[in-house]
């Protein structure tokens, strides 16, 4: 573990992106590949099933500590108390060692085996593995860093380590193994950007419009008798659905879909949360689906233009958005009043000869919304007033900046009573510290949160989001997918110019 603690340390002391890689690069071309499978799930905080519960049965209550940074909470408790067992002798445990015997930990065995291991790390290294459990390692790195690390060490390009990554995961990447798009596997989907005005979506030539579905993304694959349904995070969700099912059978040739799974009451399309029930015990709930892209038939089709994998998306299955080609700004804008007036949550916009860039966030989609949204991570939540007063209602809502979560305001609006309530107790198992009226809870919560206006702020680190309400809880997205400070400033200077 001292590479570990040796590497974050390193990490932390720069802000420079071009020198962060250079020390992944330098740790990593001297590591096994086992050593740097382990790295990578503590670096992403991959390791699994270790709650702020478990981790305070393992070592004690440090949260009194906890002032919004995981680790100089848990350094500063350890420091106050003789937390190992000093007859032992002390013995340095590898990195890999450390990972698989946590991964491998059967959850009654959980807080023992972590107990055991800060027994025996320093108090530095001890304290960086729990931000590393708690998903608080503010070291400023993630994927895209790693990524470039990766490139270095291999004869690839970073493109091609971003479509390994798409394709086969982090194994595929560590392992540097060539990867073909296939059916069957879970893959990475190309995803959309959002467009500020209509305007922009013409300038970039996206004149293709379809209507942007409310529901969970879905790619159902197909090879031979084998039919597989993943969701966006690579979940096999297949026995959920199994009217689709039903329907990809019909479809002859291998192929993958891409597409929307929606909720339905009497054929009026239901909000996010209800398609939610499908995952749960909550009961039953009507679905209607459709797909919008195609990424393979009998081989694989993503570098085919838009046009002509839409063609052959439409002579395979009926159930297609639709689609339309838009002539000038006044024609989008009809259409576009036009769809969210139907319940549609706005339209995306799609490049013509764009290709399917699997994996990446890219402008040949355009997305398009009437106010401007981002996702948002719960780091922290107040106890509410008059009705709400039971309720943790007030929350604080952070985005990325330069690998840390930073605030960028609080919002009491938009969740039901039922909903407030859930997510009350949800946040007290997560909770990290106290606050003056509230909690300050474990970052694994993402919500949607609609906005009409970003400010500078003399509270927070920069800007505020004003008029901000939450539009839904994201359960299909990890705090990684929330939003960057970027994305909040380039509102900001769409509504007012340069700062």
């Amino acid at each position: 573990m001292k590479k570990f603690r040796d590497l974050c340390l390193s990490l932390e002391n720069t802000s420079s992106k071009n020198e962060k890689v250079n020390i992944l690069y330098s740790y990593l071309e001297k590591m096994t590949l086992e050593e740097r499978k382990s790295l990578v799930d503590l670096i992403l905080s991959r390791i699994e099933g270790y709650t702020p519960s478990v981790i305070i049965q393992a070592i004690g209550d440090f949260t009194p500590f906890y002032h919004g940074d995981t680790r100089e909470a848990v350094k500063k408790y350890l420091e106050r108390r003789d937390y190992r067992q000093r007859t032992l002798v002390s013995m340095e445990l590898s990195l890999s060692s450390v990972v698989s015997s946590l991964e491998e930990a059967s959850p009654q065995h959980r807080v023992q085996v972590l107990r055991g291991m800060v027994e025996s790390l320093d108090t530095e290294t001890a304290s960086l593995l729990i931000a590393s459990l708690l998903n608080d390692l503010q070291i400023g790195v993630g994927e895209g860093l790693l990524l470039e690390a990766f490139s270095r060490l291999s004869s690839k390009s970073y493109e091609e380590m971003k479509t390994l990554l798409s394709l086969g995961g982090w194994d595929a990447v560590l392992e540097g193994r060539d990867m073909h798009l296939i059916p069957g596997s879970a893959i990475r989907p190309m995803l959309a950007e959002k467009s500020l005005s209509l305007e922009e979506i013409l300038r970039a030539g996206n004149y293709w419009i379809e209507p942007k579905l409310d529901g969970v993304r879905i790619l159902v694959h197909k090879k031979g008798d084998n039919i597989r349904i993943f969701s966006r995070r690579g979940t096999d969700i297949t026995m959920q659905f199994p009217e689709i099912v039903e329907h990809a059978r019909s479809i002859s040739g291998d192929y993958i879909l891409d597409g929307e799974v929606i909720a339905l009451k009497n054929g009026k399309i239901l909000p996010f949360q209800r398609i939610m029930r499908r995952f749960g015990d909550r009961g039953y709930v009507d679905v209607d689906f459709y797909f919008f892209d195609i990424l393979y038939y009998n081989e694989p089709v993503i570098e085919k233009r838009y046009i002509e994998r839409r063609e052959i998306l439409e002579s395979l299955t009926p159930k297609f958005v639709p689609r339309e080609e838009i002539e000038d700004t006044a024609h989008l804008k009809e259409r576009f009043e036009t769809l969210v007036s139907m319940g549609y949550e706005g339209i995306v916009a799609k490049r013509e000869n764009g290709k399917y860039l699997m994996g990446k966030r890219a402008r040949e989609w355009l997305k398009y919304k009437r106010t401007f949204e981002i996702d948002a991570v719960i780091v922290a939540a107040e106890w509410g007033h008059g009705r709400r007063r039971n309720y943790l209602s007030d929350y604080h809502l952070a985005v990325w900046d330069r690998g840390m979560l930073v605030e960028v305001g609080k919002t009491f609006k938009g969740l039901t009573f039922e909903v407030m309530r859930k997510l009350t107790d949800r946040l007290l198992k997560n909770k990290m510290g106290e606050i003056s009226g509230g909690i300050v809870v474990r970052p694994t919560i993402v919500v949607e949160v609609e906005f009409e206006d970003v400010q500078i702020s003399p509270i927070y680190r920069k800007y505020t989001l004003r008029f901000a309400r939450i539009k839904r809880l994201r359960e299909d997205k990890t705090p990684q997918d929330a939003a960057k400070m970027e994305e909040v400033e380039k509102i900001f200077k769409y509504l007012h110019g340069s700062v």
